[in-house]
């Protein structure tokens, strides 16, 4: 099977590209880096990193080649978060048990006897003689134990008798119900009134490791009745974690209350937010971005943006999710007095990296390169091999490759587009005709000179 993906491979690196592939060579870039392979393999995967996002110029990756040891480009193909990730989990409502005390400023029961099922899930908590009715809920044991992905974020439904309230939750984990740890210190939900506007916060993000068990408690006396938990897991599955970059603004408009950001890169971002520079800030905000600085724009995000301290307990807006998308140009605009940023806000992006696969054609080292304003999209038609199921579901025909030294070709002009050619066919053709209008100018001029001198002869 190998032989034959060989073959099949070296047929299309010999036969996919046009003309123009043939006559791309490496000083046709700016930057570059070695590739490590062990010399083994058909086909080579590897991540792009944020330095290669910054160098290149398209947002379809059309500027980024690959080279075997003479100097041959061999073919390749980016595959997107969207293209990398597993099926999609839905949503999942996990089951919770409430912990009680006598009273509220009374110690925890620890009189608790947990019953488990044969695959860990709970069955019952038996609290022996206690009147339940009595007793006051002071946390909640949440199963996970059935879970086969860690979701991205627990979603809670409650009843409260205080309809405006700010909680200060604390999550801790366990796998055996007898030694719990620290998941997540402190995260805040809430259901207020706070200068007109409603801040809702039901959601609570989650690392990337879950224990089986989840233990859900709050600060103070609170009486909180939780009714409802649902696990919710990302949109898609993803193989690899997602980093966060940072920009500052590089312009502001006072008058219109818009501030304006460069990424210089093309980061492929699904999620954004806003760190706000003060404290207890509350703005209305629209943000959009563009693949150029004067348009079109697109909207991200039309809605509040808040970071405050309310009881001691932080309260901030969530990660917005959005479409993936490799725009340079960001602009955020607080709208209707909606607010002052009291500062310069900063902007961060959560980006996936994406996986390059590329055909072992010819002989190592490889070399990764990037970053040209003249090139178009390779044409190698690889993306026709590697959309074969069987393919990506035997992980053993594709290879992990890994960036080596990173390489800098010192010909920065390649990141500017080039002069557009003079068109010599259209100054000859204005040339001409301005040369028949003079001529027809010096002829009337001549012919109403005659008629002018015959008329004095007269």
């Amino acid at each position: 099977m190998k032989v034959i993906i060989t073959l099949f491979a070296f047929a299309l690196a010999t036969t996919g590209f046009t003309q123009e592939d043939a006559l791309v060579s490496k000083d046709k870039f700016a930057y570059g880096y070695s590739i490590e392979v062990d010399g083994d393999g058909a086909i080579y995967s590897l991540y792009l990193n944020e330095k290669i996002y910054q160098g290149m110029t398209r947002e379809d990756r059309g500027d980024l080649r690959i080279f075997n040891s003479v100097g041959n480009v061999v073919p390749h193909v980016i595959r997107s978060s969207d293209q990398m990730s597993k099926k999609a989990v839905p949503a999942i409502r996990l089951p919770f048990f409430p912990l009680y005390k006598k009273s509220k400023v009374a110690a925890a029961n620890s009189n608790i006897r947990i019953t488990t099922n044969d695959q860990g899930s709970i069955i019952d908590l038996n609290y022996g003689k206690a009147d339940k009715k009595s007793q006051f809920v002071y946390a909640y044991i949440i199963d996970a134990s059935a879970l086969t992905v860690v979701p991205e974020r627990f979603e809670l439904a409650w009843e409260s008798e205080n309809n405006n309230f700010i909680l200060n939750i604390k999550l801790e984990g366990s796998d055996d119900l007898n030694q719990w740890h620290i998941v997540k210190p402190s995260s805040a939900i809430s259901n207020m009134q706070f200068n007109n506007h409603t801040l809702v916060q039901r959601e609570i993000d989650l690392p990337t490791n879950l224990p089986k068990y989840i233990r859900l408690s709050w600060l103070g006396d609170a009486d909180f009745k939780l009714t409802g938990l649902t696990a919710h897991f990302s949109d898609s599955y993803q193989t690899q974690t997602r980093h966060w970059s940072e920009f500052m603004p590089v312009d502001i408009d006072k008058t219109n209350m818009t501030y304006f950001f460069e990424t210089k890169s093309v980061l492929p971002a699904d999620r954004l937010n806003i760190d706000l520079p003060t404290k207890n800030a509350l703005v209305n905000v629209l943000i959009e971005s563009a693949s150029a600085a004067n348009g079109p724009w697109y909207s991200r995000y039309h809605g509040l943006l808040y970071d405050m301290i309310i009881d001691n307990t932080r309260l901030a807006n969530p990660v917005i999710h959005q479409a993936v998308t490799s725009h340079r140009y960001w602009r955020v605009q607080v709208l209707n007095n909606g607010g002052d940023f009291g500062g310069l806000p900063k902007l961060r992006l959560g980006w996936i990296p994406e996986q390059l696969l590329f055909v072992a054609s010819g002989e190592s080292p490889f070399t990764l390169t990037y970053g040209s304003a003249r090139l178009g999209p390779a044409t190698a038609p690889l993306a026709m091999l590697l959309s074969e199921s069987s393919i990506l579901q035997k992980g053993n025909l594709i290879k992990s490759a890994k960036l080596g030294a990173a390489i800098d070709f010192g010909n920065q002009s390649r990141l500017l587009p080039p002069r557009p050619e003079t068109d010599w066919k259209k100054y000859i053709l204005w040339s001409v005709l301005m040369a028949g209008v003079l001529l027809l100018a010096f002829m009337a001029f001549r012919l109403f000179k005659q008629m002018d001198q015959a008329d004095k002869n007269a």
